[in-house]
């Protein structure tokens, strides 16, 4: 037999080829599945992103830094942890008088930007939602509700539960009570100021019990931010909207909310007039002549007023009460001078406007498939 020299040496790089072909398609074999698993995990990522803006622009719009009432069109980009959502609400038909809602189309696109494989695309999704938009109701009692008990003194003023926003303006055309106080302390003095059904409601025996026939949440309000105020006030007023900024926007009805208590209470003075949702942690005092509101107002403690100014909505004072706080004879709240205290559905509806939200319609909930 011939000798087959240098033999050894093809049939040894023909090995290597091999073993390095399959080493290759293992690592290949390996990213593709990386791929695979990480588009899974993106995948389900950016859905779970689209939905989070979803729900964020359906219940969130003030926080968001949108108006709380949705116009034509409107557009706003989330950042979340791992990516982004754009939240695109439209409106597809505005509303017809009070009977027939606005409708509203809100769509959520979610980006995840961080993925685990070099390289790889963004994780999209979609999720859709066709809404209506619905304002916080308020069940007014009276015009007038002290929780720590009514103080009037003289005859003049006008206390009245007549609504004065007529239908024809989208009003109620209802009539509630003038005022209502628990039994003790309850209401002191003239009762011809007061006009309503009836003049004066009694809410129970004691303060206590008559705040729980007051159907707030102030616990929550005061130490569980349940509400997102558009301004943000001490007790002197430092945050507080100025009398131009409230010329310079008629049509803004503001929640503002004042940190004047439970614990110190500090008087708070309003001093000019404004409008919106004032909520007083503590005692407030309206000031003079110059003082009023349009809309609603909420304390913690009692309302202090002389000289003549109005307030046009509905009041309600002493929820500080809820949190466990006694009234006293100096809690009660004082009217002097010429009153006007007067119940206003309109008015009280644009306060709570801001409150509102967007609900969605029963089975309208959508999302794509999503891509990577």
């Amino acid at each position: 037999m011939r000798l087959r020299r240098a033999f050894a040496l093809p049939m040894v790089i023909l090995v290597m080829l091999v073993l390095v072909g399959a080493l290759a398609s293992g690592f290949g074999m390996l990213s593709s599945e990386r791929g695979a698993d990480d588009a899974a995990i993106q995948s389900q990522a950016a859905a779970a992103l689209a939905e989070t803006g979803l729900q964020q622009g359906l219940r969130n719009r003030p926080g968001l830094g949108l108006s709380a009432v949705p116009g034509a069109s409107d557009s706003v980009r989330l950042a979340l942890t791992g990516g982004y959502a754009d939240i695109v609400t439209t409106r597809l038909r505005a509303a017809s008088g009070t009977t027939i809602a606005a409708l509203y189309l809100v769509r959520s696109r979610g980006v995840v930007t961080a993925t685990g494989v070099a390289g790889a695309g963004n994780a999209v999704a979609i999720s859709t939602a066709f809404a209506t938009f619905q304002t916080m109701r308020m069940t007014v009692q009276s015009a007038l509700t002290g929780i720590n008990g009514i103080t009037k003194t003289g005859v003049a003023g006008d206390i009245s539960g007549v609504d004065q926003c007529p239908p024809a303006s989208g009003g109620t055309g209802a009539t509630v009570a003038a005022v209502a106080v628990p039994t003790s302390p309850g209401y002191s003095g003239s009762l011809t100021p007061l006009t309503g059904t009836p003049k004066v409601l009694y809410l129970g025996p004691t303060a206590a019990a008559a705040s729980t026939t007051v159907p707030f949440d102030w616990s929550d309000i005061v130490t569980g931010n349940a509400i997102t105020p558009d301004y943000l006030s001490d007790y002197l007023g430092n945050g507080f909207p100025t009398t131009a900024w409230f010329t310079a926007n008629p049509s803004s009805w503001p929640t503002i909310i004042v940190l004047n208590g439970p614990s110190p209470n500090r008087e708070f003075t309003l001093s000019s007039f404004g409008r919106g949702l004032l909520i007083v942690y503590g005692d407030l005092r309206l000031n003079g002549n110059s003082a009023g509101w349009d809309g609603i107002i909420i304390t913690g403690g009692k309302i202090r007023s002389n000289g003549s100014n109005q307030v046009s909505g509905a009041t309600i004072t002493g929820l500080n009460v809820k949190l466990g706080y006694a009234v006293t004879a100096t809690d009660v709240d004082e009217l002097m001078g010429t009153k006007r205290y007067l119940y206003n559905s309109c008015n009280v509806g644009s306060a709570l406007t801001a409150l509102g939200a967007l609900r969605v319609y029963q089975n309208s909930w959508a999302n794509t498939f999503p891509s990577y």
